[in-house]
């Protein structure tokens, strides 16, 4: 725990650090969608997501954070929010070393909430003008929180110790297209929750665009009458700056 917290105050002073120096330009994505049926069936859903990198010498921050809220006939059916930081220290052109921060709440999920705490080593696989692929494989600290009660009778808090991997690839298909393929996987002893985001984002005028995406999450330990595995297909409108 000593570890997990040493690292999140180190990440917390780079951060105070890069911001007391001339501030550099943050560039990322917005994105929104809406959609709304009425007839038959009623049903409302509301997705918003942002993305935005800041590099400052050997120095890069990355912030991610989506909230989404649907409802059917009036009755809430969806409802999450999830942040994440993470800040990385280029120790060569193809090597670095990184802290990551995330918290993830969803109301139907089966757990009040999960937040990480990990550190590590990071690798770019793949570095040329089109594509960019990074890996990175660490240890951290896990907090869940069920919902109710787990299958295996458990319930209330779970604070465990984990092993972190995740990759990111990030390639320029044409001037107007880009591809992009993020998979992560927190493994502890008590439950491995995997994240899995495919995405497809095209340039229409000026900053605004369009993004379709395919996103998958699963947790080996739900409570009970909950499913390991949600899945989701989104079209958003995307502005970038």
């Amino acid at each position: 725990m000593k570890l997990q917290t040493s690292l999140l105050l180190s990440m917390l002073a780079a951060n105070t650090a890069i911001a007391q120096s001339e501030p550099p330009k943050w560039e990322g994505d917005i994105e929104f969608g809406y959609y709304q049926t009425d007839g038959n069936s009623n049903e409302t859903s509301v997705l918003a997501k942002g993305q935005a990198n800041r590099k400052d010498g050997l120095w890069t921050n990355q912030i991610k954070g989506n909230a989404q809220n649907s409802e059917v006939e009036g009755v809430r059916s969806d409802e999450q929010y999830f942040l994440s930081d993470r800040l990385s220290y280029d120790v060569s052109e193809y090597n670095y070393t990184f802290g990551y921060a995330s918290m993830n709440k969803d109301r139907f999920s089966g757990y009040v909430y999960q937040a990480t705490l990990s550190g590590g080593y990071g690798r770019r696989l793949l570095k040329n003008e089109r594509v960019t692929w990074d890996a990175e494989i660490g240890p951290g600290y896990r907090i869940s929180e069920f919902d109710g009660q787990g299958e295996d009778g458990k319930d209330g808090m779970v604070e465990e110790l984990i092993v972190r991997l995740s990759t990111e690839l990030n390639a320029k298909l044409s001037e107007t297209a880009s591809f992009e393929q993020t998979l992560s996987v927190e493994s502890g002893d008590e439950n491995t929750y995997s994240k899995s985001v495919t995405a497809l984002k095209t340039k229409i005028v000026g900053g605004f665009g369009l993004k379709i995406s395919y996103t998958i999450e699963y947790n080996e330990t739900v409570p009970q009458a909950v499913v390991h595995m949600d899945r989701q297909t989104a079209v958003t409108l995307v502005y970038s700056f």
